[in-house]
């Protein structure tokens, strides 16, 4: 049997991130920017002379012939300090100076002595011969030009084949989070400087546009017979970046809806009209429930949701007009997974979750951006639950992110939630980082369990409602949540918000509480310090965290509540706890994010009650994930021997919920993949099958329905792994399917595979096939009109063992006509993860670096992202010599070699540690 392993991608753990790509050299980037604190009041940020008021735009879209924009803006500003220069942004834009007018009033014009441009910021000037003057109010109107790019930001053009005709059809859409309106209109362009819009907008007859607001009418153009002009309603006060507009050929579907219900639409392509049902039927609801959230009426008359073929983010909240990836929004329910259909229900919810937490209240700088994300991921997985409260969506979802955070949060290269951002590049790196997505719903998680749901929900309330239509910051919610909660008696009176959670979101990482006990005095001394997965010179004694202390013993489970919290001041405390209790458990329900370690006795004894079959469940669940999580790590860092940690993973053989499988699978992924291409890891592989087989014996007749989301995760995941780790009949069950699937009567709209095993199926099928099942999945992934299937597929591809096969897939990536660049991405990621394929990946990186970097510019970070791959697949001395000679003399392709050369060095040497440490030790136990 072939012991090539290509490992599954269990996508699900990474959090949606909502720019495309995870840029892991950012984490690195972030490290720096924290070391060396951005001053928000900098250079970069445009004076506050003037506050604008409202924007008139009056935009042209020329699609197929021209490929430009052209347009008029009229803003409507108040002057707040006299001064002779009116400053605002733009960028890439053509402007006739000449023709730049300022009035006052709208009547009275003013002399305008120059207009000029600081690119290098992307500033524009407006010079006066006369002083304005404070309180008076002014109009500044910019004629403009602009060209339609393919730069996905700003107002840029893609274009799709309509299936139907087999003709290419072009559209124009809008991305303008973080700094992108600039380059569409001349604008105030910082989150603070909110003003109200009135759009109007021209196109060829044929097209249709949308846009934040209620389409108004439809005029003839009176200068072009060929274009009309589409106005739409005035918006309320909103954000620059949040303004959005597109021009295409597409369809709507509008959901039923009473007169006094806001209009709710999906817009998309012509042919996937018919995956619109899901989000139409789900969209109401969710909006419903979070005007019930907020206590907050939905504050426009409509909501349109749209699916882009080809955004630069998986998603965006734009005011009235939100926009996804055709994948997170639209969906077959007769053919998507489980796990699918609620993801695309999560990103629905979070979309719709901004609309009021980031939309109608806005950060007032990018600063605040972790706090926009987070609590639209925190509510919006709670959304889900609320529509699905059978699925435990948000328990599972939290899990992940957990899995995440304490990965990444573990680096000394880790950031700060929080981070000041000072000049505009300092941007993208928050906006991409997964711990902005997956940090803010665990510590707001926190949040609501320390303060109670009632406080923390009606706090929330109350800062939405004194801060609507305008900005905020950090510290207002901070304040907002410490009165509610001071007026309900849920926090103490000398305790504040700000003072617990600025200790979770301005400092790096999160803690370990050290548990000792003392078995003869029956007392127990908490300690905590930062956890770091590599050791560095002594002890982090500079940082520590508010934490609420919740335990519970083996002489009482119903412990939940917080007795006290943990801080700098009480550090190293001291409490009485029964000599008689076998074991002691803390963070209950694993609500707060830190880690457990306890003494080896108290080990011992929670692993004598996990191992006992009658027992185990009285360990709540995610307390048995926490422990799993805990005791690998502790592990792998070397503070606890794997003997203990395998003693405790052993109770796996009885457990039958999804979570703490989903831990320990992932914890022993770390393993495996260190033991990739060694001569141990067929041994241990061999353990995890042994492991896995109660389980697997559970799941092994495929094509047996399972019921529940839970249990359908459970039968994914097992099915997964023991294929990957050669489970009994595991690999001949998938193949048998796969080719009787290539024999089916239309395969391409007859899939008879399990539809929650498909991925499986399609992975093991490549993996352990020849050229006749590759070809077959090829064409199928060519013909698809399902994302997520695309998704799935161009990831199994990677997984042959066939070198021939692997070389020409590497080549096809940079050929845009034959795989897209946002799936190339994912291809070498596969790749590399294959055993056969990794050297394979390696060489072609080296030999095509040049024509990787030149593949994927202007963007310019794709050769970074290969680059990450192949350094998390190395674990020896010699690899990472090898890899940092290759990244110096190749250091012209990289903006920052020396960021690539730290990264690729952290991640290494992490592997080789580990390496050294456990490769004769772990294979004994």
């Amino acid at each position: 049997m072939n012991n090539v392993i290509c490992e599954h991608r269990d996508k699900r753990i990474h959090i949606r991130m909502k720019f495309a790509g995870f840029k892991i050299i950012f984490i690195i980037a972030l490290s720096l920017m924290g070391s060396v604190k951005s001053e928000e009041t900098s250079e970069f940020k445009i004076p506050s002379n003037f506050k604008p008021v409202s924007y008139e735009l009056n935009l042209v879209t020329h699609l197929e012939d021209k490929f430009m924009f052209e347009g008029v803006v009229g803003i409507r500003m108040t002057c707040v300090e006299a001064t002779d220069t009116i400053v605002l942004h733009s960028k890439s834009l053509n402007i006739d100076t000449k023709s730049v007018v300022v009035a006052n009033g709208g009547e009275n014009v003013i002399p305008v002595s120059s207009v000029s441009f600081i690119p290098d910021k992307e500033l524009m000037h407006v010079k006066s011969t006369v002083n304005f003057k404070a309180c008076d109010e002014y109009v500044l109107t910019i004629p403009f030009t602009g060209n339609l790019t393919e730069e996905w930001i700003g107002y840029y053009i893609r274009s799709y084949v309509d299936k139907e005709s087999n003709q290419t059809r072009w559209f124009a859409v809008t991305q303008f989070e973080a700094l992108g309106t600039r380059k569409a209109f001349p604008c105030f362009d910082e989150p603070e400087y909110k003003a109200t819009f009135k759009i109007r907008l021209g196109h060829k007859k044929g097209l249709t546009s949308i846009s934040n607001m209620k389409f108004m009418n439809q005029i003839n153009c009176p200068s072009n017979s060929e274009y009309v002009v589409d106005e739409f309603e005035e918006s309320p006060p909103m954000s620059t970046h949040l303004v959005a507009y597109t021009v295409a050929d597409f369809v709507f579907n509008e959901a039923n809806s009473e007169d006094d219900q806001v209009k709710y639409r999906i817009i998309c392509r012509k042919e996937l009209v018919n995956q619109t049902e899901f989000a139409i039927n789900l969209g109401p609801k969710v909006l419903k429930y979070h005007e019930d959230y907020f206590h907050e009426k939905f504050p426009l008359q409509k909501q349109d949701m749209a699916a882009i073929p080809d955004l630069s983010t998986n998603s965006m909240e734009n005011w009235g007009l939100a926009t996804f990836k055709e994948n997170y929004l639209l969906i077959d329910l007769n053919v998507a997974k489980i796990d699918d259909v609620y993801d695309v229900g999560h990103s629905i919810t979070h979309e719709l979750a901004h609309q009021w937490f980031g939309n109608l209240v806005t950060m007032k700088w990018w600063t605040d951006l972790w706090l926009n994300e987070g609590f639209a991921e925190y509510l919006g997985l709670r959304g889900v639950d609320f529509v699905f409260p059978e699925s435990k969506y948000f328990q599972v979802a939290n899990v992940k992110n957990f899995l995440l955070v304490l990965n990444l949060d573990s680096l000394q290269s880790a950031h700060p939630l929080s981070v000041a951002i000072g000049k505009p590049d300092e941007i993208a790196p928050i906006s991409q980082d997964p711990i902005t997505f997956a940090k803010g719903p665990i510590l707001f998680h926190m949040m609501n369990t320390f303060l109670g749901e009632d406080t923390f929900k009606q706090g929330i309330r109350n800062y939405i409602h004194e801060y609507k239509f305008s900005n905020a910051e950090q510290d207002d919610l901070w304040s907002s949540l410490t009165e509610e909660a001071h007026r309900q008696g849920t926090l103490d009176k000398n305790v504040t918000v700000k003072q617990i959670m600025d200790t979770w979101t301005r400092q790096t990482g999160y803690p370990v509480l050290n548990v000792v006990r003392d078995y003869s005095a029956g007392t127990v001394t908490l300690s905590q310090e930062r956890y770091l997965s590599i050791k560095s010179n002594g002890t982090d004694n500079k940082t520590c965290w508010w934490i609420p202390i919740t335990m519970t013993t083996s002489g009482d489970l119903n412990q939940t509540n917080a007795k006290f919290w943990l801080n700098c001041e009480n550090n190293n405390l001291t409490t009485p706890l029964a000599k008689d209790n076998e074991w002691v458990i803390y963070n209950m329900q694993m609500t707060v994010l830190f880690r457990v370690f306890y003494d080896t006795r108290n080990w011992m004894g929670i692993i004598c009650t996990l191992n006992d079959p009658t027992k185990y469940e009285t360990i709540p669940t995610l307390n048995r994930v926490q422990l799993i999580l805990d005791s690998l790590s502790f592990s792998q860092v070397g503070d606890m021997d794997y003997e203990i940690t395998f003693q405790l993973l052993k109770y796996l053989k009885h457990e039958i919920e999804y979570t703490p499988w989903l831990a320990a699978l992932s914890g022993w992924r770390k393993i495996d993949n260190l033991l990739k291409r060694t001569p141990k890891h067929a041994v241990f592989q061999n353990n995890i099958r042994d492991m896995l087989s109660c389980v697997y014996n559970k799941f092994r007749n495929m094509e047996e329905k399972v019921n529940g989301y839970e249990n359908i995760q459970l039968q994914s995941l097992v099915i997964s792994r023991a294929c990957e780790y050669q489970t009994k009949d595991c690999i001949q069950r998938v193949l048998d399917l796969f080719r009787k699937w290539m024999k089916s009567v239309d395969p391409d709209n007859n899939n008879i595979l399990p539809k929650e095993l498909k991925d499986t199926i399609w992975i093991r099928a490549i993996q352990y096939g020849g050229v006749e099942e590759w070809n077959f999945l090829w064409g199928r992934y060519q013909r698809s009109n399902l994302r997520s299937d695309k998704d799935d597929m161009i990831f199994a591809l990677g997984c042959t063992s066939i070198k021939s096969l692997l070389l020409r897939y590497l080549n096809w990536l940079l050929d845009d006509s034959i795989i897209p660049k946002e799936d190339a991405y994912t291809a070498f990621d596969s790749v590399t993860r294959n055993e056969v394929g990794f050297s394979v990946a390696k060489e072609f990186l080296y030999c095509k670096i040049s024509d990787i970097s030149e593949y994927y510019q202007p963007e310019g970070d794709g050769l970074v992202k290969y680059v990450n791959y192949i350094a998390s697949q190395m674990k020896t001395k010699e690899e990472l010599e090898e890899f940092k000679s290759f990244i110096i003399k190749s250091s012209g392709y990289f903006k920052e070699p020396d960021l690539v050369i730290n990264q690729i060095t952290e991640t290494i040497t992490k592997n080789i540690e580990w390496t050294s440490k456990f490769y004769n030790k772990i294979l004994q136990n």
